[in-house]
């Protein structure tokens, strides 16, 4: 057994010496000849994230159904040739009549203890998509301009969760000892205040309206965001990576937001998703009470208001497309976020 190693070893090393390199010995492989794991292989991660999000199905749904709802909010109320306040008070209380579904009875404009008003007045050319409500205005237009108010509502608590709240919280957390603990009892302080209280003392100082609503979120809907961002920034502010970027002489604000935001703008893209619907609901419940949108403009909680007050238990038709458009709108909202925290969690990738 010596022998046979013996001769072995000075084989491979006879055979080492005298190798001589040849010229196709250190050429580069071709692209079809490698092998990469495709699991493993290096992406962009915003591509990523957009590859996971479009494997969700109900998360598509979710943002094709905001779409749509988007689109007829701009383009809803130029459908026909009403305006969301012309009042005609000859035509109140018609049913919902659609031209090319007048063979549906539930679009054909009758209803079971009022008969068709339509053919009653002799009014067969007028048609009211979603009917008329009790002064005889276009419940239609009236519902996607009450819409427009809701994703304008939203659009404004993007931009202060984004701006107040994310600032804040990260600001806060960053500097930390003194400085956090002062923020955090400001914060706290506000927050015990009730967004209802904090409205009703704004319609002592200003008008009702979309302003009023907007100067109430940039009170207290930014804790949410502020919370959120602070904590992450506890986990991430003593990484190496900040450490390393402090000993190359990086400031302050530099740390916080070129260096530390973009590692934690996922989870603040969900939790911003998350607080459009809040800020929706919180606008149609001031609505509804009567601390929103005062009339003649329209809103989702006005309307829902008014078709219950006025004829939900006579036309109960009137209650159910802002109804519905608002339930959509936050259903779809939360199912979104969903597919967003899905696809924009690393944690949550499949291989």
């Amino acid at each position: 057994m010596k022998k046979k190693k013996d001769i072995k070893s000075a084989t491979s090393e006879l055979t080492y010496k005298n190798y001589t390199p040849k010229a196709g010995d250190f050429d580069f492989l071709k692209n079809n000849e490698t092998e990469v794991d495709k699991n493993y292989s290096s992406q962009n991660y915003w591509k990523d994230t957009l590859t996971r999000f479009f494997k969700n199905k109900m998360a598509v749904i979710a943002l094709v159904v905001i779409l749509i709802i988007v689109l007829l909010a701009i383009f809803g109320p130029m459908m026909n040739s009403y305006a969301y306040d012309e009042v005609n008070s000859s035509e109140a209380n018609f049913a919902p009549r659609i031209p090319g579904l007048e063979w549906l009875p539930m679009f054909d404009g009758s209803e079971d203890v009022f008969g068709n008003k339509y053919e009653l007045t002799g009014k067969l050319d007028v048609y009211y998509w979603f009917g008329s409500d009790h002064l005889g205005r276009d419940i239609w237009t009236r519902t996607w301009q009450g819409t427009r108010i809701s994703l304008i509502i939203s659009l404004f608590a993007v931009a202060i969760d984004m701006v107040i709240g994310m600032s804040y919280g990260l600001i806060s957390g960053f500097f930390g000892g003194k400085v956090d603990s002062i923020m955090s009892r400001f914060e706290e302080i506000i927050n015990s205040i009730p967004t209802l209280v904090i409205v009703t003392l704004l319609m002592m100082v200003l008008k009702p309206g979309l302003g009023t609503i907007i100067v109430a979120l940039m009170i207290t809907g930014w804790i949410g965001m502020s919370r959120i961002s602070r904590a992450q920034m506890f986990k991430l502010k003593e990484q190496e990576f900040v450490l390393v970027s402090r000993t190359l002489g990086a400031g302050n604000m530099r740390l916080i937001f070129k260096d530390i935001l973009p590692n934690i703008i996922g989870q603040l893209i969900t939790n911003t998703m998350f607080s459009i619907p809040n800020a929706i609901f919180t606008e149609a419940f001031l609505s509804f009470v009567g601390l929103g949108i005062p009339a003649p403009e329209a809103s989702l909680g006005s309307l829902i208001s008014d078709a219950y007050s006025k004829s939900f238990l006579t036309h109960p038709y009137q209650i159910l497309p802002p109804l519905i458009v608002l339930g959509l709108l936050m259903l779809s909202f939360n199912i979104l976020a969903d597919g967003l925290r899905d696809a924009l969690d690393p944690r949550l990738k499949q291989v």
